[in-house]
């Protein structure tokens, strides 16, 4: 079960928790190869009442229960029925009970015995039971209980990434891609590579899906660059930032970092994105680094001056993460860097300040994601009527999707009356796309600058290494048109590329229109 915005921040900025080695069922032979029978299976197919019951101690799951809710037709596809939640455990049908315990010293774990009724997912806290719920395709499997663990060697890292990638990935149909084949030309440079997380991120860029990757539990810079094979430039330099102050504007190039000559070509090659957004997404992962470690950095124009400056990466959005002002056009803009928790009642300071505009400009450039239960709130504050937004697929195993699962949302009480122009770039990302999602094709709406990153996904995580998580999407959500968002991202109503140049030309055009 794969839930985004149980825990806060970006992918690059979850925790791990070593535990014992840990051998799946099923990953006895790391030569890329698994059990189709056992991908796929439903274990309540066609049960007319299945209750997740949620725990005594917590019913609210630390205030993520919403996400559950808006989530329901994920539990449904997993375990093939009608998904209740309750407080009450009604002792007997299909259930899974959530068990939540302070006291219980040991790894978050799932259990479940094939043809039973009941699945039990136990930990100590919050996102303890969150890693045990990511845990249940890898029950489903062979039964019995399994604890969130790291692998103990590359070899199990290998094994676990050939058989939960063919568990979980939704997209192989959609991209054509042949997984054993994939497999089969990257596992043996992951065991020879001196540097075995660069050649595994290689094996799973080929799957062209951002959220289908190993993260190191990085960081980022507060910066857009563009990688080529030949170069690294600086697309978007914050005013105030560190570079700023040195010298460094957009069109700079980075010519260092941490004393090495950045390889564009390599980290294209082991960038997850789609072609559209790779070019982007490939810098924003090269200036990645652990949070509150500096980075040593060196940048020149193309008139022959160069800078050097040391800056640590941040787990979250550089600056505040709302802002707002009236611009000289009269309309009102409102900037949201990350779908994080205080996100909502800043939007309402906001859009009371701006009532007087005629238009709101919400700019989502460079906005990565976050909580899915923020965006669709805030999302609510721009419908008008009830909407179907568009529809979501659910993976069940080995390629197959379940049939679509219309998605449709309610406007807020006090929704914003005028016009919204939103505009995006291929670094709109994931909870940013699913804000988006119904709203593009509005009669009020406009989607300007480029189309967004393509990758809405609702990632399962896992451990591999210390320091390693390997996410892997669940799900291909698509408009109203029946036009997939992975790959492709949202489109735009008027286009207007980026040049890189200091002024805003994209900010530039909304306002004129």
């Amino acid at each position: 079960m794969a839930l985004r915005g149980s825990r806060p921040g970006s992918p690059s900025g979850i925790g791990h928790h070593p535990g014992p080695t840990l051998a799946f069922p099923g990953m006895r032979r790391p030569d890329c190869e698994w059990d189709s029978r056992r991908i796929g299976a439903q274990p309540f197919s066609g049960a007319e009442r299945i209750v997740v019951v949620l725990p005594r101690l917590d019913p609210t799951l630390g205030g993520h229960l919403t996400l559950f809710e808006l989530e329901r037709a994920g539990f449904e596809a997993e375990l093939g029925g009608s998904v209740e939640f309750s407080t009450v455990d009604p002792g007997s049908g299909p259930r899974w009970l959530l068990e939540l315990d302070p006291a219980y010293d040991a790894a978050p774990t799932t259990s479940w015995v094939p043809g039973g009724e009941t699945i039990v997912s136990r930990a100590r806290d919050v996102d303890g039971l969150f890693e045990a719920l990511n845990l249940w395709r890898t029950v489903r499997r062979e039964g019995g209980t399994v604890a969130a663990a790291d692998c103990g060697t590359l070899e199990d890292v290998i094994a676990r990434t050939v058989v939960e990638v063919a568990d979980t990935y939704p997209a192989f149909a959609l991209r054509g891609l042949d997984w054993e084949a994939i497999c089969a030309r990257h596992a043996d440079e992951v065991r020879r590579a001196a540097d075995p997380l660069a050649a595994i991120q290689t094996w799973l860029a080929e799957l062209e899906d951002s959220h289908t990757w190993v993260w190191p539990g990085h960081g980022n810079l507060p910066y857009a660059v563009r990688v080529d094979a030949d170069a690294v430039e600086f697309t978007h330099v914050p005013p105030e930032s560190a570079a700023a102050r040195a010298g460094v504007r957009p069109g700079w190039r980075l010519s260092a970092i941490d004393d090495s000559v950045p390889d564009g070509r390599g980290w294209l090659a082991r960038t997850a994105a789609p072609p559209h957004s790779r070019s982007a997404l490939a810098g924003r992962r090269l200036l990645a680094g652990p949070p509150g470690v500096a980075r040593h950095l060196t940048a020149g124009d193309r008139a022959g001056r160069s800078v050097t400056w040391d800056e640590q990466p941040a787990a979250g959005p550089p600056g505040p993460v709302v802002s707002w002002r009236q611009l000289g056009s009269g309309k009102g803009y409102l900037r949201i860097a990350a779908w994080t928790g205080s996100v909502e009642g800043a939007v309402d300071v906001a859009l009371h300040e701006l009532r007087g505009c005629e238009t709101l400009i919400l700019d989502l450039r460079r906005n990565p994601g976050g909580s899915l239960v923020t965006a669709s709130r805030t999302r609510a504050r721009f419908l008008r009527t009830r909407t179907t937004l568009g529809s979501i697929r659910y993976s069940v195993g080995g390629g197959l999707l379940t049939a679509p699962s219309e998605l449709v949302a309610e406007p807020a009480a006090a929704a914003w009356p005028g016009r919204l122009t939103v505009l995006t770039d291929a670094l709109t990302f994931s909870s940013s796309e699913d804000f988006l999602l119904g709203l593009q094709g509005l009669e009020h709406i406009r989607v300007v600058g480029e189309p967004s990153g393509g990758g809405s996904g609702r990632p399962r995580n896992l451990r591999l290494l210390p320091g390693w998580l390997l996410t892997v999407s669940t799900a291909l959500t698509y408009d109203r048109s029946g036009r997939c968002i992975e790959g492709a991202g949202i489109p735009v109503d008027v286009h207007v590329p980026a040049p890189v140049t200091e002024a805003d030309v994209v900010l530039e055009a909304a306002e004129r229109l």
